[in-house]
């Protein structure tokens, strides 16, 4: 029997817990037998079993490494229940993001849907992998990154926080020691990235994404009574208004997505339908021009 012959006899179970294992491996290079505990709420001695039987199928992919009491993915790793493309990784943080996502995949007899889709953006495994690393494990990474605002590529000591997925393309949010400030990477242009160990000392705290701000949206005043009605039911906005919580870092992305702008009253309302109603207050956290 193949490796693909036995993977089909797995229970819907086992093969979601061994898919994570796998993942988590490849990934983030590790293994460490509590969390399947943790995150499957199963026994010690279940978790240990299902790390058996995926070395059984795949002998060569983990060794176990006993000073660090760990489980390390080898040079030989050959993927056996995922892809390994960056997309398969990323479309799993979105989705845990979103508690009924996991739901929605377990109900059938559901209608037909289609989706548009943009064009994805192109990320190399050889770039995510150490960004996730470095990112669970608080390691510097040195990045060549083309921004859009000069010529060339530059290399930037940075140490990654958070991933951010913007409703188009993803993010990286890391302390730049070559700033000394925190930025945001768009992944697709990050060329290489090299982990460079751990900092000297703890980055500063993040203030912007720390602080959380208080978006009010309203429908545009230039729509008719009716039309605004409609917006609102579109919104779910009460009195004309809908209130976000927004993180002050993450503010140009919410806004943008919602093609809200610095000419929202002034674009013809059928157009724009939505509008910014406390733009006044938010100043402060964008640049409108």
């Amino acid at each position: 029997m193949t490796d693909n012959e036995q993977d089909l006899l797995l229970k819907w179970d086992v093969r979601q817990r061994l898919t994570l294992l796998e993942a988590t491996v490849f990934w983030t290079g590790e293994l460490v037998t509590n969390f399947l505990t943790e995150t499957f709420a199963i026994s010690r001695v279940q978790a240990t079993k299902d790390i058996a039987l995926y070395i059984s199928l795949r002998p060569d992919n983990l060794r176990y490494d006993r000073s660090l009491k760990r489980y390390l993915i080898t040079d030989q790793f050959v993927p056996l229940l995922i892809t390994g493309h960056p997309h398969e990784c990323l479309h799993v943080l979105q989705a845990t993001q979103n508690s009924s996502a996991s739901i929605l995949t377990l109900i059938s007899n559901l209608p037909a849907v289609e989706v548009v889709s943009a064009p994805m953006r192109l990320i190399d495994i050889a770039v995510l992998r150490p960004i996730l690393q470095a990112a669970r494990f608080g390691l510097l990474l040195e990045i060549e990154y083309q921004s859009m605002t000069r010529p060339e590529l530059a290399a930037r000591l940075v140490q990654p926080k958070t991933l951010v997925f913007d409703g188009l393309r993803w993010h990286m949010r890391a302390f730049s020691l070559t700033h000394g400030e925190y930025r945001d990477f768009v992944l697709a242009r990050i060329c290489v990235a090299t982990s460079k160990g751990k900092p000297d000392s703890p980055s500063p705290v993040d203030t912007a994404w720390e602080t959380l701000l208080t978006v009010n949206i309203g429908p545009h005043p230039g729509l008719s009574t009716s039309q605004k009605q409609a917006v609102e039911r579109d919104y779910g906005m009460i009195n004309g208004c809908i209130s976000t919580q927004v993180r002050a870092a993450l503010l140009p992305y919410f806004l943008l997505a919602l093609r809200i702008g610095n000419d929202d009253l002034k674009r013809e309302a059928i157009t724009q339908q939505i509008v910014l109603l406390n733009r006044n207050e938010l100043g402060a956290f964008i640049d409108f021009n």
